[in-house]
């Protein structure tokens, strides 16, 4: 990828940066172990900058034909470390969203399902979709509620303003009578016109009373008919056409198919990662791409199901409002803000180890941050290596190796030999003495 500033940018910065170590390195008496020391600091505060602004960059561009935004989620979703787990929980757990809206409230075979009336299908809906639907109904009441209350305040208004029209009649009317007889005429057609608007004003009362203090019937029936629907592909009667690895073109497939389909792809994953775990070293290139194969075929097979049972969810949702897509509120989850947390530390702690601000705490800072990487995806013997690793590490890789030359690099002073960090040492305590001393090392 190129950079997200002007090459002719990087270039001088590359010829600056060449020109200040080599400046550095005479103040401190053509020490070698000052210019490998800073030189070593430079590449990784560099090599962490632009990875930073690398990935901010691409997620300000967005998606396009050229440009893929950054997200840990496919570099997490094969890991096997320690912390893989925990990582992959960020984006939501699959495994527990798969059990949850396929585990039915009863042992019934499929055939018997579909025997059951539409209520007892309904009934026996998992408990977690049910829940969803249910929010459906809730707030399809709510807003049946808020409608027939501003329909009485209306009805109250216009109520009143009929009985003010038919005063104006009758006192027009009076008006214009000849004897008593007219008068007395226009008195009774004014009562009975009062009478008429008070009788339909309490009709019409008594019928947005019923909706405001009542559950929507239509409603009610309506996800009932969705529970039970998707209650049937749940328990293996109905099917639903999806794209499955291995299998050209849709196939219809029930939800204990789907778990079946999951499950085999779980015993191949398993058996894969057993041999490659009794084996020393990580084997032939062929068995490695196969075992992480297996692994990433299983993880997308799991999020797709979980995946799955949300649309479904948002099609039954979707029909009950009508038709019209319902705008679910956008909810950054945590593994976006892992994400941007990556961007931004990347370019800020790659900056300040670059310009030697704070070099020592920035170092610290990376190292943890390599640990962590270390520890998601460990090139342990018994793991598959994560995609595009280069050469055959074997419990030592380049995350290892830089996160000990991160530790080495903040048990030195070198942000006073070249940074900020000299500046500051000069302005709050003086001439610093430590980058006198430490060429006396």
């Amino acid at each position: 990828m190129s950079a997200p500033i002007p090459m002719s940018i990087v270039y001088a910065g590359l010829v600056g940066l060449g020109l200040a170590l080599v400046v550095a390195t005479a103040q401190q008496k053509w020490k070698p172990k000052v210019f490998f020391l800073l030189a070593l600091r430079l590449a990784i505060g560099w090599q962490f900058l632009f990875e930073g602004l690398n990935k901010i960059h691409s997620h300000y561009v967005g998606p396009s034909e050229t440009n893929k935004p950054f997200t840990s989620e496919p570099y997490f979703k094969e890991a096997p470390g320690p912390l893989a787990p925990y990582m992959r929980a960020m984006n939501g757990d699959a495994a527990k969203a798969i059990t949850e809206g396929l585990t039915g409230k009863a042992s019934v075979s499929a055939s018997e399902f579909a025997r059951l009336p539409e209520a007892e299908q309904a009934a026996l809906c998992p408990e977690s979709i049910a829940k969803k639907l249910d929010a459906m109904l809730a707030a399809a009441t709510s807003a049946q509620r808020e409608a027939a209350e501003a329909a009485l305040a209306q009805l109250a208004a216009n109520h009143d303003k009929a009985i003010q029209a038919i005063a104006a009649t009758e006192k027009k009317e009076t008006e214009t009578a000849k004897d008593a007889a007219g008068k007395a005429t226009a008195k009774q057609k004014a009562d009975s016109a009062r009478t008429a608007a008070e009788q339909a004003r309490d009709k019409a009362k008594a019928e947005e009373e019923r909706r405001r203090d009542g559950p929507d019937a239509f409603a009610t029936a309506a996800i009932q008919t969705m529970k039970a629907e998707y209650a049937r592909w749940a328990y293996g009667v109905d099917r639903r056409d999806i794209k499955l690895a291995r299998i050209s073109g849709e196939t219809a497939f029930t939800g204990p198919q789907r778990l079946q389909f999951l499950a085999l792809l779980r015993k191949a994953k398993d058996d894969a990662e057993e041999r490659h775990r009794l084996g020393l070293g990580n084997g032939y290139g062929i068995d490695v791409k196969k075992t992480q194969a297996v692994r990433s075929e299983y993880w997308s097979a799991e999020a797709d199901l979980a995946k799955e049972i949300d649309t479904f969810v948002g099609e039954l949702r979707t029909r009950l409002n009508g038709g019209k897509a319902l705008e679910v509120p956008t909810e950054v989850t945590p593994l976006q803000r892992n994400d941007q947390l990556t961007r931004w530390f990347l370019a800020i702690v790659g900056a300040c180890i670059l310009f030697g601000l704070f070099t020592r705490i920035s170092c610290i800072l990376a190292a943890g941050f390599l640990f962590l990487t270390y520890l998601t995806h460990p090139p342990f013997p018994w793991f598959p290596l994560p995609p595009g690793t280069e050469g055959n590490p074997l419990f030592i890789n380049k995350n290892a190796i830089e996160f000990l030359a991160l530790l080495a690099l903040a048990c030195m002073p070198t942000g006073k030999w070249l940074g900020l960090d000299a500046m500051i040492a000069y302005l709050f305590r003086g001439k610093p003495k430590e980058a006198g001393e430490a060429t006396k090392a």
